[in-house]
């Protein structure tokens, strides 16, 4: 009955050694990620697997059915020498144990041991036989031992032994919170000793039995109460040379006497070579520097310096940093002093510092501007070449909602959906590309603009920067490009026409002269014809008066005179004339031009335009101008008349008209500018008026050449710059720009 109970409790230890594992295990998943926590679990999980199957041998009665049980233990058994250095090495921070080759060769044994163990029946190099031993106080398995199972015990009794020196040397001279988990250590560490020790000397009574499931079940046991408890994983202490020695930072120890009393390898090359025992020496002696940059830090009262010391020939910079160091009760023990190398940092902070000054510097002398816009749209920077373009200060418009501000009222909506998309994505399909848009100045007035974008991360949210460039001045100077490139086309195609129709309106003209002179004149010739043929010749005139055959006559001879002017127009753009310059005051010459304009039969004919209110506006002490007065005379009437006729349509329904007469000098040119309170025009019309035949006057009003030989008079004769600024209902505005510096032509 005895035995009987003696069996049921050894099976009952070995399962309750495997459930305790197999409870560790689960506790330690969550820590899996922890190579000490990765170690104990493994180490466990083959306790866990050894004690089950050493359970089941007892519970087996059949000797083949232990022997299959006892296969399956060295499944757990085999590891579990090597998986209890692998913990100690992992929570000693011997890491170099834990991969590499060192850790692979440690594997052969283990493997060579299972190999042993399912090939028993052929070598017996584990047991050479094996029995049910019924002589002591349960029935157990009995051996006669191989090679191969002395070569393993060897090899796991030299792991175990390594392990516990380790853990001992790890934890020598640690504190009282330290020697509580030593202690906890210690008592898992002897148990599987003493268990495996009297299985192999086989004490009686319990030969035969091996208690070493059980004694890994204490092991557990402990463990898991130091993981509960004390938590013996968080809290053990890393070795030294895992820690101090790996230390980058330079570490030294002093006590209350300034006495060396622990330092590391880094440490030790900031000192002379020549140094021989350096710990229990002063820091005064061997490092007086230190000693007199620590003094400095205690009496100012700060714990921060810096300090430059060489290494192999290189300056290092280092941070010092000064802590106390307490013992039990708080009672301070000495010092710590760490120098942490900020050469680096150092350089990276110049180099960063560099980086934001050439960016500063740019960035304020840039001629375009640079824009930056935060995730919600606002602006975050904003350059000196931006306040210029678009007027507004930086105070202004920092933190200011970008599209509200920069954008025309009709974009806004679009824009500000192109940018949500952009703050969720990151992208956008004008990104990285240079477009044109339209923007708005902080007065209102919208200039076209070039826009380069691009996006920035920072902090996980897209940022914007953005590179305007104001094109109007290029605007204009492409209209100016394509203006002078149709009036080169235009001019020849009005050469060749004129030529062919030159011609037979010349016929047409003599033709016409020739048969008024035949039908009013009374020349004998004509006298002496009618009689031949028996006419009245008086008679005949009356006929012809009554019939308005002379007002025909009349009629055709005005059209003939209207198309050879055109003619004569179109003429001028084939060929610059022989103009004749002379030095010209322009503002006597625009004076001379009003006076001249109403005196103009063609605008008395509806309004005087002398009723016109002129307000002028001369630079004093202009220099004189080289130019043909009569060329410059026609194109400023070409302009009095149009802007005239165009403020008098409206003038019933808006003000009386005006004209705003300028005379001013820039760098290079004298101007005309002009400038009238009539309806304006629209940008189409703007781009076009100085085409040849194009006109916004009635059929029959006007033929459409007169601002086209203005502007052929100005740009191809003169040199010069005819231009005009004109808006729907804001008036329209033509400046004429001639060289200041011009040879003077007397003419022959």
């Amino acid at each position: 009955m005895l035995g009987i109970d003696l069996q049921l409790f050894y099976i009952i230890q070995a399962f309750a050694a495997s459930a305790i594992s197999a409870a560790l295990i689960v506790y330690l998943i969550p820590q899996w990620h922890t190579p000490s926590t990765r170690s104990l679990l493994l180490l466990m999980g083959s306790v866990a697997i050894w004690s089950f199957c050493y359970g089941m041998e007892f519970k087996s009665p059949a000797l083949e059915t232990k022997l299959g049980w006892v296969r399956a233990e060295y499944l757990g058994a085999a590891w579990t020498g090597l998986l209890f250095f692998r913990f100690s090495m992992a929570i000693s921070g011997r890491k170099s144990w834990l991969a590499g080759p060192k850790s692979w060769s440690l594997l052969i044994v283990p493997l060579l041991t299972l190999v042993g163990v399912y090939t028993n029946d052929r070598h017996h190099l584990i047991w050479v036989s094996a029995w049910i031993e019924s002589s002591g106080p349960v029935p157990t398995m009995a051996y006669l031992r191989g090679i191969g199972f002395w070569v393993f015990v060897g090899f796991s009794y030299s792991l175990l032994l390594a392990a516990t020196l380790v853990l001992f040397h790890t934890f020598l001279g640690t504190g009282k919170l330290e020697r509580r988990n030593f202690f906890v250590l210690m008592v898992g560490l002897a148990a599987p000793w003493v268990s495996n020790i009297l299985y192999l000397i086989e004490i009686a009574p319990i030969r035969h039995l091996d208690l070493t499931p059980f004694a890994f079940a204490i092991s557990g046991v402990t463990f898991f109460w130091g993981v509960i408890r004390h938590q013996i994983l968080e809290l053990i202490p890393i070795a030294r040379d895992a820690v101090i020695e790996s230390m980058k930072d330079a570490v030294f120890v002093l006590d209350l006497q300034n006495r060396v009393i622990d330092l590391n390898t880094v440490a030790k090359q900031m000192i002379s070579a020549k140094t021989a025992a350096i710990v229990g020496k002063t820091l005064s002696a061997l490092f007086p520097d230190l000693y007199e940059l620590m003094n400095q830090s205690l009496m100012s009262g700060t714990d921060d310096a810096e300090m430059s010391v060489a290494i192999h020939g290189t300056m290092v910079l280092w941070r010092i940093r000064i802590s106390k160091l307490y013992g039990s009760g708080q009672t301070p023990c000495g010092r710590l002093i760490t120098l942490q190398d900020i050469t680096e940092q150092r350089r990276n902070e110049i180099a960063l510092r560099e980086s934001e000054e050439k960016f500063r510097s740019i960035s304020a002398n840039a001629l375009d501007g640079i824009i930056m816009i935060d995730p919600s749209g606002r602006v975050s920077f904003w350059n000196k070449a931006a306040e210029q373009i678009f007027g507004y200060h930086q105070d202004e418009i920092l933190g200011k909602d970008l599209h509200g501000h920069l954008a025309p009222k009709e974009y806004q909506t679009q824009f500000r959906n192109a940018f949500s998309g952009f703050q969720r994505t990151g992208n956008g399909q004008v990104l990285g590309k240079t477009i044109e848009i339209q923007c708005v100045r902080k007065s209102g007035d919208i200039f076209p603009a070039e826009l380069s974008l691009s996006p920035l991360k920072l902090n996980g949210q897209w940022h914007a920067v953005g590179i305007v460039r104001d094109i109007t001045e290029r605007k204009k100077t492409q209209e100016y490009l394509i203006q002078t490139e149709k009036m080169i086309s235009l001019g020849g195609l009005a050469a060749g026409m004129a030529h062919e129709i030159n011609n037979p309106l010349a016929g047409i003209l003599s033709s016409i002269q020739v048969m008024r002179m035949r039908l009013l004149s009374d020349l004998p010739a004509n006298l002496s014809a009618a009689e031949e043929c028996g006419l009245d010749f008086k008679q005949m005139w009356a006929y012809l008066g009554k019939r308005g055959i002379m007002e025909m006559i009349e009629a055709i001879d005005q059209s003939c005179q209207r198309a050879a002017t055109i003619v004569r127009n179109m003429l001028a753009f084939s060929r610059k004339s022989d103009a004749v310059f002379s030095n010209q005051d322009l503002a006597e010459l625009v004076d001379q031009t009003v006076v001249l304009a109403g005196n103009d039969f063609h605008f008395k004919r509806r309004h005087d335009f002398r009723q016109i209110k002129m307000v002028r506006d001369y630079a004093p002490h202009m220099p004189p101008i080289a130019c043909d007065a009569t060329q410059i005379q026609q194109v400023l009437l070409n302009i009095f008349k149009n802007g005239a006729q165009a403020m008098w349509e409206t003038a019933e329904r808006h003000r009386a008209p005006q004209f705003i007469l300028k005379v001013y000098a820039d760098r290079e040119h004298g101007c005309i500018s002009i400038t009238d309170n009539g309806p304006g025009m629209n940008e189409e019309t703007r781009k076009r008026i100085f085409e040849p035949f194009y006109t916004t006057k009635p059929t029959g009003s006007g033929t459409g050449l007169g601002l086209s030989i203005a502007y052929f008079i100005v740009t191809e004769n003169h040199d010069g710059i005819l231009s005009v600024a004109a808006a729907p209902e804001k008036g329209t505005t033509f400046t004429v720009k001639l060289p200041l510096k011009r040879r003077v032509n007397h003419g022959p």
